[in-house]
């Protein structure tokens, strides 16, 4: 098993370094920083691997090819953009069978200044009571003052903003609401977990992502290094998530069937405050209103969506017409009302 995982160890060395070489030896090809030794960024990334929270993930890989090769293509992006675990700049998460890379904010901080436009760039938390003012200038959000306060560092986060210092001297700013970048993090393979332990960090790595987006896919940089970026920012996010689907299946789910359904019933509510009962009513034939009051049962007694006969309930209807008219000619506008409103609220009309 210890001479497996050597082996499984020395090859993916050796493959690694191998393909940053070539990159190197290319006309315009990769360039390292100045005090960026290969060697040892990669024996770092080993030490990690094999003391990863989920085990010794190079031991796993020795059985596992797919394994293998997701490691070999973390390894090289974190080379080609210069970082090192040994700075709390990368760490390693397994995700199945495969192992993916993903930067801190500093090896975010880190791999941005690789780019030849950017001479710096940093972000800030802003907390609940502390000061921020933002404007425009040319057309573009600016930051123009930002007062933290000590007692806003136990509160909660309102805002996060990045700034990126470009070679020109020009500052680019980015700012969002932590409620966007809440939703951004649910939309993370961690569903947010992680980033909820170290909010302050993560949230300034996120607005900093953002920040560079603008700036990496506009960039004259090598493509190998903002390829990589890129690719390290992606590995964060779920492409697997399906979508839900949100449309009706039936227009009548909405609407309802014009021609055999009845319309919705009202709420209770607004039938107690639209039916009042009348201070005065004269005595009317009682068999007639019996047979109306059975009537009317039938017709609210019926279930969304029951078909019924059309001719049965215009029978109901003129039925009801007439015990109407039987109340005499002394009946005013009111009652008449009132009688309707027991059967149709004034917000539901009928289509008979």
């Amino acid at each position: 098993m210890a001479n497996e995982v050597a082996a499984t160890q020395r090859s993916l060395d050796a493959d690694v370094q191998d393909s940053i070489n070539q990159m190197m030896n290319q006309e315009n090809g990769l360039k390292l920083p100045a005090n960026y030794a290969v060697g040892n960024a990669l024996k770092s990334a080993f030490f990690a691997l094999k003391g990863n929270n989920d085990g010794d993930l190079i031991q796993v890989a020795a059985h596992m090819p797919e394994m293998k090769t997701s490691i070999a293509n973390a390894l090289m992006d974190m080379v080609v953009q210069g970082l090192t675990p040994a700075k709390t700049q990368v760490y390693f998460i397994r995700y199945g069978n495969q192992v993916k890379m993903q930067r801190s904010y500093f090896g975010t901080q880190a791999a941005l200044k690789r780019l030849s436009e950017v001479h710096d760039c940093w972000a800030n938390v802003v907390h609940e009571g502390d000061g921020l003012e933002i404007g425009a200038e040319d057309d573009r959000l600016v930051v123009r003052d930002w007062k933290p306060t000590l007692e806003g560092l136990d509160k909660e986060i309102k805002y996060v903003y990045a700034v990126i210092e470009m070679a020109d001297g020009t500052h680019q700013h980015t700012i969002m609401t932590f409620k966007q970048i809440k939703n951004s993090w649910s939309q993370t393979r961690s569903k947010g977990a992680v980033q909820n332990k170290f909010s302050d960090e993560m949230a300034k790595r996120t607005v900093l992502n953002r920040a560079a987006k603008n700036i990496l896919n506009t960039s004259d940089d090598s493509d190998l290094v903002v390829g990589a970026i890129n690719n390290t920012t992606s590995n964060e996010y779920d492409d697997d998530q399906a979508a839900k689907d949100v449309t009706p299946k039936k227009v009548t789910d909405l609407i309802g069937n014009a021609d055999t359904e009845e319309p919705t019933p009202p709420e209770s509510t607004e039938q107690t405050e639209t039916v009042e009962p009348a201070e005065q009513e004269e005595p009317v034939d009682t068999d007639t209103d019996e047979s109306s009051s059975g009537e009317i049962r039938s017709i609210e007694n019926m279930k969304p969506g029951e078909k019924q006969d059309k001719d049965t309930v215009n029978d109901i209807l003129d039925g009801l017409e007439e015990s109407e008219n039987h109340k005499g000619d002394g009946d005013d506008a009111s009652s008449t009302e009132e009688g309707q409103g027991e059967l149709f609220p004034p917000d539901v009309h009928s289509k008979f």
